[in-house]
């Protein structure tokens, strides 16, 4: 094969690309696809996906060793410059005389609830099952939740059921987006009625198809927040909220409704045949069949992060914006997701896909690189406390991207997975924070660079019984300090708990701390041209020549004032490193709030302890 300047022959990059192969416009491919063979099938491929003006896109072509190709390909003038939409190219065949440049793989189906995709899905589960030694030692048919929904009883009629103490599992929870109000809920006073029977046709998309799964793989019962907790009842959601590590972690499987945004979604979902795949015909001068076929390249990681960020704008995934079902899916040692275009299968010991790109060949699950390989290592083998509390710092960062509807559900929507690190030593829990590392937890940051590049707000919460130096007070993109930060100077004297809490997990348990540390006056302003940005100013006043230091608000809009009208500021720290800037409540001497951080901070030399409250 000749040499092409276009394509390079997708031969890949030597040394650390990245999987880089080539790249240009769609014009190049287009010259150069009447003398190329490679750059025709590219052509051709992107041509058939991207239907407007295919000539004028940028791409880039990718290829790693253990990786199938992809071509990336993003519009010039698109208003979302930073997006790329990507396109797998495969062969069906290792004979394929391409098979070595587009390695083989599996079509995408139409429908996503083909009988193809549920015989996998029993493959899988079935091979978990058996073959699994890790997954076998943690799954468990001795728990049943408080209530459960008995799919098996007769086939048109579902019946809440109250399990005795002879009843055990197994049982499938349910994790969806409830998208607002749910068509059908348990409520005190349809208790009773639901206990006799429930007709399928009540239940939403969403509900019928986690039933239609539940049966598919055997089981007799099913749990769905909205049908096995009273949801008129508040004792009731306090009592089953503080078992969700219970009901999550000892389901037998948990389904995923990651690609629907309500009840009413379902799990299954159906593409036009023609957005499913592109076929590509050549033959070689001796005459041989060349077959490649086209499909949307489909993202893994973001899914198996729990996270948004990384999939095309174009994919649907709101389950993963959900903080709720980010502790859900964290809790459960088997996931069955149901993304938009396949189901993905997770459990303690593989990851797998209906497209083949993950599947029983793929390498072993790397703990340190994946977020639940580390949760599920770490919370059910042994850990030290450190790689602990890294691992609860590395959970809560991400969480705090995650919607709520009521912020008030902040603390509670993480209770459960609170439950477990407190069980394992890393001490009490304060409003989201530690009390042995409370000083360094009172630390965390703005992560302005990545808020602003992914669009996220920060908003301080609703929720006014939130004090303002724990996390649980805002939403959006935050930071904890560099585990290695020491900081000298500052000591806790006093945490005033609230007495009479019977949830300190999923309440608010401290109102206000007593800390002692170096505290200097300040002038603080800026926002006044940008209040979207989180970097402001500040000076100490009254010394000569004084130094303007950079610091970071938590919510923008608090701060927004210009160097001419400044406001008053309180800087908090120990002898150096990060400090908080504060805020004192009026009409008290001693009492502030937090306003944000400074990451680097050395006291001035007429500065000395003091002893504040903060709330």
């Amino acid at each position: 094969m000749d040499s092409c300047a276009t394509c390079r022959n997708l031969e890949p990059l030597p040394g650390l690309s990245g999987g880089f192969i080539t790249g240009g416009t769609g014009y190049d491919l287009q010259n150069s696809a009447p003398t190329c063979e490679l750059c025709s099938i590219l052509w051709e491929g992107l041509g058939a996906f991207c239907l407007d003006s295919p000539g004028t896109v940028q791409w880039m072509a990718l290829l790693q060793a253990e990786d199938s190709f992809r071509l990336n390909y993003k519009y010039k003038e698109s208003p979302v410059e930073k997006e790329w939409i990507g396109l797998h190219f495969y062969t069906k065949d290792s004979r394929d005389p391409l098979s070595n440049i587009f390695l083989p793989s599996n079509d995408l189906e139409p429908d996503t609830s083909s009988e193809k995709y549920i015989s996998q899905m029993k493959d899988w589960v079935n091979a978990c099952d058996n073959g699994h030694d890790t997954c076998k030692r943690n799954l468990s048919n001795n728990y049943l939740p408080t209530r459960v929904l008995d799919v098996s009883r007769e086939p048109y009629q579902i019946f809440l059921h109250e399990p005795g103490k002879s009843d055990r599992g197994p049982y499938i929870a349910l994790s969806h987006c409830w998208g607002g109000v749910v068509p059908i809920m348990t409520r005190t006073e349809t208790l009773g009625k639901f206990k006799k029977g429930i007709p399928i046709e009540s239940f939403p998309k969403t509900f019928q198809d986690a039933i239609f799964i539940t049966r598919q793989l055997q089981c007799r019962y099913l749990w769905i927040d909205s049908l096995c907790i009273v949801q008129d009842s508040a004792e009731d959601w306090r009592d089953e909220a503080s078992r969700m590590a219970n009901v999550y972690g000892n389901a037998y499987i948990t389904i995923l409704a990651t690609a629907s945004l309500d009840s009413r979604g379902g799990l299954f979902h159906q593409h036009d045949p023609l957005d499913a795949k592109h076929v590509i015909k050549r033959t070689t001068e001796k005459g041989e069949a060349i077959i490649v076929e086209v499909r949307p390249a489909l993202e893994h990681e973001p899914y198996f992060a729990s996270s948004p960020y990384g999939l095309e704008s174009s994919v649907q995934a709101p389950l993963l914006e959900r903080s709720w079902c980010y502790q859900e899916y964290l809790l459960a040692p088997r996931v069955l997701s149901f993304t938009q275009w396949e189901m993905l299968w997770l459990c303690l010991t593989k990851r797998l896909c209906n497209c083949g790109e993950y599947n029983e060949s793929t390498r072993e699950i790397v703990a340190s690189s994946d977020i639940k390989a580390r949760f599920d290592e770490q919370l059910r083998g042994t850990s030290s406390p450190d790689k602990l509390y890294r691992l609860w710092q590395d959970i809560v960062e991400p969480y705090l991207q995650k919607g709520l509807t009521y912020d008030g559900d902040r603390l509670p929507a993480l209770a459960g997975i609170a439950h477990l690190f407190s069980e394992r030593g890393l001490g009490r829990y304060v409003n989201g924070l530690w009390e042995p590392t409370l000083v360094p937890d009172l630390f965390w940051s703005i992560n302005s660079a990545f808020g602003d590049y992914h669009g996220i707000v920060a908003k301080r919460s609703t929720d006014q019984a939130i004090p303002s130096w724990s996390w649980a007070a805002v939403s959006g993109s935050f930071y904890y300090p560099p585990f290695t930060r020491v900081f000298k100077g500052i000591e806790v004297l006093d945490i005033s708990y609230e007495p009479m809490i019977s949830n300190p997990l999923a309440e608010i348990c401290a109102k206000a701390i007593t800390i002692r540390g170096n505290l200097v006056q300040v002038l603080a302003w800026g926002g006044e041209e940008n209040a979207a940005h989180h970097r402001r100013r500040c000076r100490v006043p009254g010394m000569r020549e004084a130094k303007e230091h950079y610091w970071h608000v938590d919510v923008a809009p608090e701060v927004s004032c210009s160097a001419d009208n400044p406001m008053d500021a309180y800087i908090f720290g120990g002898r150096a490193g990060p400090a908080l800037v504060l805020h004192r409540v009026e009409g008290t001497a001693s009492t502030y709030r937090r306003l944000g951080t400074i990451e680097e901070w050395s006291k001035p030399d007429e500065s000395y302890p003091q002893t504040i409250r903060l709330v």
